[in-house]
């Protein structure tokens, strides 16, 4: 009878917390970071024929997506379903690659309020997570960005029963896209929200959009075709060197080139030199690769950059810090060498954008 009673008291009380919180599709309020429509709404690109079954997985991914809204409810959070069992790799934990990052805004900047990730990731069951519980009840401008490395099937922002919430304006202005690699995607990064585009967004203003490609950006003319099928950008930014072989860049890069400046005429194309990873520091035989690599990527841009009025090479990018500990794991940045990234770039693309 005892326990009988425990129980019945556990469920009234469940009952009870689920009745104070409200449940707001996140769809209804603004999705920011969405480079076109998609079958799928949280997908970031539909899969295109030529992709190999990661780079379809990772079209899927909610890599730099966002929601824009205003509240006044105290505590916000998420409840989320899962299409696949999301997982973080070597380089990361699950509060980037299967988390949230909650920013509001206050005087202007917008500053870091919470984050969090269910502790179960079971695809197809609802998972919850609170991000913030005390945030008073004032009006509240949020940005909630979402994970790195996962699929999401539904997604609804909680808040407190009896509070509003409503869709915010788009915060930032533009659409520049930025296709690239796993430094795009955001391996290696603390937090979902510090990406270097995505931290380049909040310090400039302008819609920077994450397309990175984990390992798999190289050129290939399938994702020409998946950019140039997007909505109209007002320019493209091109994470280009880090994934394919000197090779490769040979034989593609011209090519790749050309599509875009036959079909987006006037259109800047910005491409990135790669960083200089840590793995080269008492590695002869990969100091040696990444010399090589960098060495043909200056040559073939400074002759691509010559050649085409619209496209540009930006030579400065630049994640490491003095002490050379700005890494996740001697290949890709943490959130700090993330930032050194940002601020290496950030003059040299605003230089390009306000032309």
């Amino acid at each position: 009878m005892r326990k009988f009673l425990i129980l019945s008291l556990l469920c009234l009380f469940a009952l009870e917390v689920h009745a104070q919180r409200s449940y707001t599709d996140a769809l209804s309020l603004t999705v920011v970071g969405k480079y076109t429509a998609t079958a799928h709404p949280w997908d970031r690109l539909d899969a295109r024929e030529g992709m190999n079954d990661s780079e379809k997985g990772q079209a899927r991914h909610s890599a730099g997506l966002a929601v824009a809204f205003s509240t006044n409810s105290s505590r916000i959070g998420v409840r989320v379903v899962w299409r696949h069992k999301a997982s973080s790799g070597g380089n990361m934990g699950p509060i980037s690659a299967r988390g949230f990052d909650l920013y509001m805004l206050k005087d202007g900047q917008w500053l870091w309020a919470g984050n969090g990730y269910p502790n179960k990731n079971t695809p197809g069951e609802p998972h919850e997570v609170e991000l913030i519980k005390d945030s008073g009840n004032g009006e509240k401008h949020c940005l909630l960005y979402l994970p790195l490395f996962s699929q999401i099937e539904s997604l609804d922002v909680v808040t407190d029963e009896g509070s509003w919430i409503e869709a915010d304006a788009q915060p930032f202005k533009g659409r520049i896209a930025v296709w690239g690699s796993s430094y795009t995607h955001g391996s290696g990064a603390g937090r979902c929200a510090m990406t270097w585009e995505a931290q380049l967004s909040r310090a400039t203003g302008y819609n920077f959009i994450n397309l990175g490609f984990s390992g798999n950006c190289k050129l290939q003319p399938y994702f020409a075709d998946a950019l140039l099928a997007g909505e109209p950008v007002d320019a493209f930014i091109f994470d280009a060197f880090s994934n394919p072989s000197p090779k490769e860049v040979q034989e593609r890069l011209e090519p790749f080139i050309q599509r875009f400046v036959k079909e987006r005429p006037g259109i800047p194309l910005i491409f990135l030199q790669t960083l200089r990873r840590e793995k080269r520091n008492f590695s002869d035989s990969y100091d040696a690769r990444e010399k090589a690599k960098r060495e043909n990527a200056e040559k073939m841009m400074q002759e691509m950059a010559a050649k085409y009025p619209d496209v540009y090479w930006i030579n400065t990018t630049n994640a490491t810090s003095p002490t050379h500990e700005a890494t996740s794991d001697g290949s890709h940045p943490d959130s700090y060498g993330y930032t050194l990234w940002m601020e290496s770039v950030r003059e040299p693309i605003l230089k390009i954008l306000t032309k």
